[in-house]
């Protein structure tokens, strides 16, 4: 196929209501050529349908997508902290404040130097700060 003819074929077959990966994979080309042939061409994206409603990471509710936003992955903090607490698998490392002496955990970075921003803070510019 010409490069034009693969073009005609992702249009027709994106006005027809297919999505990007199954174009992709019915014409042996790469999703995100497709996604550029139609964006350059103006076509706006399909709208989500009824069935693609997306679910909560953690506790599996419907989860209401604002438009014009980032995409929702959770319902609320709690169930993100959830998710995070359960799901990550980075070793804790247990270290020693430079500044106040107090031990704390550090999660994957054992190259942390100070417990937190106050901390930090008073190391770098002393005890005038507000």
């Amino acid at each position: 196929m010409t490069p034009e003819i693969k073009k005609q074929a992702v249009l027709t077959l994106y006005q027809q209501g297919q999505p990007y990966a199954e174009i992709a994979e019915s014409l042996l080309m790469s999703k995100n050529t497709v996604k550029s042939i139609c964006r350059r061409s103006g076509l706006k994206p399909l709208p989500m349908k009824d069935t693609d409603v997306a679910v909560c990471k953690n506790c599996g509710k419907p989860l209401v997508q604002t438009s014009g936003g980032r995409k929702r992955i959770f319902c609320c903090d709690q169930c993100r902290y959830a998710w995070w607490n359960h799901s990550r698998h980075k070793q804790p490392y247990i270290l020693t404040c430079r500044q106040c002496g107090e031990k704390f955990i550090s999660f994957g970075n054992k190259n942390r130097r100070y417990c937190g921003r106050d901390c930090y803070n008073l190391s770098r510019y002393g005890e005038g700060l507000p």
